[in-house]
């Protein structure tokens, strides 16, 4: 999260000073270049969130639809043992 706000900060800034008139075109130059790493590095923290975000997600769902099998199995068990004619005659 670190890497997201420092890169943040610096295209806030610009990544270069405010005295852009007074600047040498190599400086500008240097600064533009800052600011487009920071702007790389921000998308690709964010790539990198998205990605874990769907990973978590996906492993959620998974879960949650283990559970729901497992809940299903547990009440076709209970509903066969209460229904007395769904089980064989012993008699």
């Amino acid at each position: 999260m670190g890497l997201i706000w420092k890169a943040a900060s610096i295209l806030t800034l610009g990544g270069v000073s405010s005295h852009s008139g007074r600047e040498s075109p190599a400086k500008a130059a240097r600064g533009q270049a800052k600011a487009a790493k920071a702007q790389a590095g921000l998308a690709e923290a964010e790539t990198t969130v998205a990605g874990e975000q769907a990973a978590a997600l996906a492993k959620a769902l998974q879960e949650d639809q283990a559970h729901r099998q497992a809940d299903l199995q547990e009440v076709a068990e209970k509903e066969a043992e209460a229904v007395p004619w769904a089980r064989p005659a012993d008699s």
